[in-house]
């Protein structure tokens, strides 16, 4: 059984509940799930999980990527893919190595390259929800709706040296990949940051790929310039994210995969929204507090450059109702991770 990861971090975590399904309801089934190289230790230890199948950066783009990525899919001998993208390549890459059973959703025209077929997606719905819509596909029981199991990360390694060394810290996850249209201000996040710090006896653990090092530097620094105690940065893979998000008393993100990743640790999580609907990453809400202007027209745009002087939805957020909802998190309490 081969599952075609979707590409989003946060979209490759919500699909860790159909991962648990599939192993209950299938357990002699050999599991393998073919993604970006980057998330191998994200999944590393799940137990719904036989086998990770990298595909490289490499073959996901350029001339040829469709070809390189069959490859890779055909070598692992699957009688069945769950084609989770809702991509063109993804179902053409698996209809070039001759998986015989593969199962996705029409739309595109992709209905032609499968042999199963769900509906395209109607609109906003919680991914975890939209991935165990597969299961009939091959026979299985799917769970109620809201009765799913939850998302789950394993942490296998000790948290980084820096967080090791004091505590309680508030993680914050500034960045998206999406694009600006879901950052906060800097000056208005360090203003809230350092309140939050200060008012709750925490330390900052600032969050990002390593390519956001400077920023989060600068976010750093000007914490420790208002008196917050301790400011760290930690960059690294996601495997170092995983052990030290899950360090955190609570984590401050934007709309994501951080977020993703703090709600399958079982980490209080305040999220600022803006462009994108928070429909479609409704899960773990028992420990979400959502951050968003409500009366605002132009929400959930999904435009990644906002075409507005004054970028209203997250320049018009006070910093102080920023730590008030992140004061709302940490009283949800933390659930703790899971631990091999």
């Amino acid at each position: 059984m081969l599952l075609r990861l979707p590409n989003p971090l946060g979209d490759v975590v919500m699909a860790t509940p159909l991962l648990e399904l599939l192993r209950a309801s299938l357990p002699e089934a050999r599991i393998i799930a073919a993604g970006a190289e980057v998330y191998a230790p994200l999944l590393e230890a799940h137990p719904g999980l036989d086998e990770f199948l990298p595909i490289p950066r490499g073959a996901r783009s350029g001339l040829g990527a469709v070809g390189r990525q069959a490859a890779i899919l055909r070598a692992a001998a699957a009688d069945a893919v769950l084609i989770l993208p809702n991509s063109w390549s993804s179902a053409l890459a698996a209809w070039r190595a001759r998986i015989p059973q593969r199962l996705g959703r029409r739309g595109q025209g992709r209905g032609l390259l499968l042999t199963a077929r769900l509906a395209p997606i109607p609109g906003p719905a919680p991914m975890t929800e939209l991935y165990a819509d597969f299961l009939p596909l091959l026979g299985l029981a799917r769970p109620p709706v809201g009765a799913l199991p939850a998302a789950r990360l394993v942490v296998t390694r000790a948290a980084p040296e820096a967080l090791s060394r004091g505590g309680p810290w508030l993680g914050i996850a500034p960045g998206a990949a999406f694009g600006p249209s879901k950052l906060y201000p800097d000056a208005s996040l360090a203003i809230a940051v350092a309140r939050i710090c200060q008012e709750h006896g925490l330390g900052a653990a600032w969050f990002g790929a390593p390519h956001e090092r400077p920023r989060l530097e600068r976010l750093a620094a000007a914490t420790l310039a208002q008196g917050v105690g301790a400011s760290e940065v930690i960059c690294g893979d996601l495997g170092t994210a995983k052990s030290a998000i899950a360090a955190c008393s609570a984590l401050l993100a934007m709309d994501n995969g951080a977020r993703h990743m703090a709600a399958a640790l079982g980490v209080p999580q305040a999220v600022i929204y803006g462009p994108t609907h928070p429909a479609w990453s409704a899960h773990a809400l028992e420990r979400t507090v959502i951050l968003r202007r409500e009366s605002l027209p132009c929400l959930t745009c999904h435009l990644k450059q906002c075409p507005l002087p004054d970028h209203p939805c997250m320049n018009g957020l006070p910093p102080d109702e920023v730590a008030t909802a992140v004061g709302r998190a940490l009283q949800k309490g933390v659930g703790g991770p899971c631990r091999i």
